[in-house]
C-alpha cells in the first residue's frame, strides 16, 4: 500500500453475487463497467483501501455439472435459497478453466474500466489466484498431462473418490486438502513438474497486469514441504519454493503489488519469509469466534513484526456470518478487529448483519433485511478508518491483570504523535464491568470536543471518565467503546 496506509482496509465482494444484485435493483444488466456510482462512493466513504473482487475468472462447465449433482451441496443451496433452481447455480469460483474475466461480467475491459474507476478513489482490485489447481476442463488437461498429477489405472480403480479419469487412458488427482475430501470440480497442478511451474508463473504475471494485488487460494499448499509431503511419493519431489520465486519476479515488475495468503496450519511466518504482504490471521478469528479473549490477549502480545503481516477478520465466504458465530459479541468482536494491526477484511454482508451463508456456487442470494442497529454501528466505525493511528499506527495492548474480568481487552494505537490515539476497550462477557487503566492519551486534551468515542451501542451513553493520565470505563455487557482523540 502507499506510506500513508500500512494497514489497509479491504472489502471482499462476490463478483457474481454482487452483479446479479445490482441488475435486479437497477433493473438492467450491470457489467464491471456499468457499476454505479454509488457503489464505488460508498467504499470510499467508508474508507476501504482495497476490493477484493472474488471470482471474476471464467469458471468451469464442468465444474458446474458438479456443483448440480453434488448431493452435499444440495443440503447447503437449499439452507442458503429454499426453491433454489438450476438457473441459481454456477460452477466454483475456484474451478477456473481460463484466467479470462467473465463474458458474463463484460471481459477484460470491463475489469479494467473498474480498476481506473476504484483508481480515482485511490482504491486498490485485488484478485485471485488459485495456485493449487485448475477446473477438470482446463486446456491443459488435453494438451499439456503431465502439469497434472498423474495415477496408475490401478490407483484410480481403488480409490475413485481421489482421482478421475478424463479419458480412457488418463487418469488424475483431484485437487486437495489433505485433512478434507478432495475438490471433485478442480484437477491438482504437479509442482515438481518446471514447466508446470513457469506456466503458473506466467498466469500470475498476466493477472498482475490487471490488479493491485492477488489473494492466493490454500497459499500454503504449495510450500516445498507440504507439497512434497502429500503429493512427492506421485510426482517426485518439488526442489524449490514457488513463493519465493514467484513474488520476487511479481515486484521486479510491479514493486507495491500485494500479495495476500489464505494459509493455515501455523505456516503464517514462513509465508511471510518467501515474501507474502499479509496472512490469513485464523487464530485470532479462532480465539474470538470460540471467546477465548485470554488467547487473543496472548495472540495480540506476538511481535509486532509478525503481526503486522496478518489479516484480521470476523468472517468471509469461507467462515460462518458473524451474526451467527459471534451473537452478541458482534459488534465488539468488529471493533476489536477493525482496530488491530495488519490488514482488515470486511465481507459482503457483514455490515448489514446478514446470517445467511453462501455457498460459492450460489449466484443468487436469499433477500435478507438489513440488521439497522449493525449496520449504524458499522458506519460509525468506518467513518474514523481514515485516521493514522489506525492505518499505520503502533500498537500497545494495556494490561489488565489486576481487573477480575478475564474477557475484557483494552488496546492503545498511536501514530507517534501525542495528540492521535485511539483506545478500543470491549466486554466481552455477559456481565458489566468497570476498569481503570493508566494513559497519557488525554494528557493534552482540554476539552471533550476533541474526544470522539464510537460505542457499539447508538441507543446508551457511554460511561466513562477521563484524567490526563488516565482512563475509567463502565461497560454494559457485549459493549466495546472506541476512543479517539484529535
Amino acid at each position: 500500500m502507499s506510506n500513508a496506509v500500512k494497514y489497509p482496509l479491504v472489502f471482499e465482494v462476490n463478483a457474481h453475487v454482487w452483479l446479479r444484485e445490482l441488475s435486479h435493483k437497477t433493473g438492467s444488466p450491470v457489467s464491471l463497467s456499468t457499476i454505479p456510482h454509488s457503489e464505488i462512493q460508498k467504499w470510499a466513504d467508508q474508507n476501504i483501501n482495497a476490493v477484493w473482487l472474488m471470482g471474476v475468472w471464467t469458471r468451469s462447465p464442468k465444474g458446474k455439472e458438479v456443483a448440480l449433482h453434488h448431493d452435499g451441496l444440495h443440503f447447503d443451496y437449499t439452507k442458503a435459497l429454499p426453491g433454489w433452481t438450476e438457473n441459481d447455480i454456477d460452477a466454483s469460483p475456484y474451478s477456473i478453466v481460463d484466467y479470462k474475466v467473465s463474458p458474463e461480467f463484460g471481459g477484460e475491459s470491463a475489469l479494467a474500466r473498474l480498476r481506473e474507476r476504484l483508481a480515482e478513489y485511490n482504491i486498490k482490485l485485488i484478485l485471485d489466484f488459485v495456485p493449487n489447481h485448475t477446473a477438470l476442463d482446463h486446456p491443459w488437461i488435453a494438451s499439456k498431462p503431465e502439469y497434472y498429477v498423474q495415477v496408475s489405472k490401478e490407483a484410480y480403480e481403488k480409490a475413485p473418490d481421489l482421482f478421475f479419469s478424463p479419458n480412457e487412458n488418463q487418469f488424475l488427482a483431484y485437487g486437495r486438502d489433505p485433512y478434507f475430501p478432495p475438490w471433485t470440480d478442480t484437477a491438482q497442478l504437479n509442482y515438481a513438474n518446471s514447466d508446470c511451474r513457469s506456466a503458473m508463473l506466467a498466469t500470475l504475471k498476466e493477472i498482475a497486469s490487471q490488479c493491485d494485488g492477488v489473494r492466493c487460494d490454500m497459499a500454503m499448499l504449495m510450500l516445498k514441504e507440504i507439497y512434497n509431503g502429500i503429493w512427492g511419493n506421485l510426482t517426485g519431489k518439488m526442489q524449490e519454493e514457488f513463493w519465493e520465486l514467484a513474488i520476487r519476479e511479481i515486484k521486479s515488475q510491479y514493486p507495491n503489488f500485494l500479495f495476500i495468503a489464505e494459509a493455515y496450519w501455523d505456516k503464517e511466518w514462513e509465508l511471510q519469509q518467501l515474501g507474502f504482504d499479509f496472512i490469513y490471521d485464523k487464530r485470532f478469528y479462532d480465539r474470538l469466534k470460540s471467546g477465548d479473549i485470554q488467547g487473543l490477549k496472548t495472540h495480540l502480545n506476538a511481535d509486532m513484526a509478525f503481526q503486522q503481516k496478518l489479516v484480521r477478520f470476523i468472517e468471509n465466504h469461507d467462515e460462518e456470518r458473524a451474526a451467527v458465530s459471534l451473537k452478541n459479541n458482534h459488534k465488539v468482536a468488529a471493533m476489536v478487529t477493525l482496530t488491530s494491526p495488519g490488514m482488515r477484511l470486511v465481507h459482503q454482508g457483514q455490515q448489514e448483519g446478514f446470517k445467511t451463508k453462501l455457498p460459492v456456487q450460489l449466484a443468487n442470494p436469499k433477500q435478507e433485511p438489513q440488521n439497522a442497529d449493525i449496520y449504524g454501528f458499522y458506519e460509525r466505525l468506518f467513518r474514523v478508518m481514515r485516521q493514522t493511528p489506525v492505518t499505520r499506527g503502533e500498537f500497545h495492548l494495556i494490561d489488565l491483570k489486576e481487573h477480575d474480568n478475564p474477557d475484557v481487552i483494552a488496546f492503545e494505537r498511536r501514530n507517534g504523535v501525542k495528540t492521535r490515539h485511539f483506545i478500543t476497550v470491549a466486554n466481552f462477557s455477559d456481565r458489566p464491568t468497570t476498569l481503570s487503566f493508566n494513559t497519557d492519551a488525554f494528557s493534552n486534551i482540554f476539552s471533550y470536543e476533541h474526544i470522539e468515542v464510537v460505542s457499539t451501542e447508538l441507543l446508551c451513553s457511554p460511561q466513562f471518565d477521563i484524567s490526563p493520565d488516565s482512563l475509567t470505563v463502565r461497560l454494559r455487557p457485549h459493549e466495546g467503546l472506541l476512543f479517539v482523540t484529535h
